[in-house]
């Protein structure tokens, strides 16, 4: 057996100043989904394996497929976390992710609801707390990681508010285990 001591930080990547997941009831909703419309789906498409020449078979094939590619995005989304340290902020997964480098930030803008990245080029990133759970110490992160940032006393202006995913995203989940529904129950009727 051996050992091997590495001095801090040397490859063992930055230390985040803070990391962040989605609201744990958006993560229950997000499995929940992704099992509904995957059981739905299994079910749907054994039905019309026995219905082959039924009109319009064709959809009972092809909307399982849809709705849990959606529900797969879903679920991707609500595991992802976000994790700020002295590099900038990072959005994804352990293997994957998008980063808005340190030196790519033009401003840092804190409100009440959301944060805004605004980046020298290229699109602003609004971080809503409808979507992060501990949304409060988002400032704290920012500051441990020495990124700069104004705070305002005040909400989001809508157009922040519209960019943020999470209502979207939960009612785009809420539709697809409709849709997986609505599927399945074609399937049962034909």
């Amino acid at each position: 057996m051996s050992a091997v001591d590495v001095p801090p930080g040397l490859a063992l990547g930055e230390l985040a100043a803070g990391e962040f997941a989605a609201l744990p009831r958006a993560r229950r909703l997000a499995l929940r989904g992704f099992y509904y419309v995957a059981m739905a789906g299994a079910a749907t498409l054994a039905i019309a394996t026995r219905r082959l020449h039924a009109p319009m078979i064709e959809l009972l094939f092809v909307a399982p497929i849809v709705c849990f590619s959606v529900a797969c995005v879903g679920y991707a989304v609500r595991r992802a976390r976000l994790r700020i340290d002295r590099d900038g902020v990072r959005w994804g997964w352990r293997i994957a992710g998008v980063r808005m480098h340190r030196d790519r930030i033009r401003e840092v803008r804190v409100y009440t609801d959301a944060v805004a990245l605004r980046p020298r080029r290229g699109s602003t990133w609004y971080l809503s707390r409808r979507d992060w759970d501990s949304f409060d110490q988002i400032a704290r992160a920012l500051d441990a990681a020495s990124i700069p940032f104004a705070k305002f006393a005040r909400r989001a202006p809508l157009g922040a508010k519209l960019q943020g995913y999470g209502l979207v995203l939960d009612a785009l989940l809420l539709a697809d285990m409709l849709a997986a529904t609505l599927a399945l129950l074609v399937a049962i009727l034909l």
